[in-house]
């Protein structure tokens, strides 16, 4: 599994969905030995575990998506 595809499954994983129990490793795998993509990882687990943990407010305002999509881009 490339960066690329590690991106693309990311959610997924974090999600526990849709992965195959092969894909999973593979993605795991790649995340051992791929440090770029074990820091986005790190970030996007750390970013889901507080948005878990304080709730989701109902209205997200748009201001505040195109943050974090801002910073998400820069890896």
């Amino acid at each position: 599994m490339d960066c690329e595809e590690v991106v693309k499954k990311l959610y997924f994983y974090l999600d526990h969905e849709i992965l195959t129990e092969e894909e999973r490793r593979e993605f795991e795998e790649h995340l051992e030995k791929c440090r770029q993509c074990c820091q986005k990882f790190q970030f996007e687990q750390q970013l889901w575990r507080l948005i878990r943990e304080n709730g989701l407010m109902e209205s997200i305002p748009d201001t505040f998506l195109n943050r974090i999509e801002n910073v998400i881009a820069r890896f």
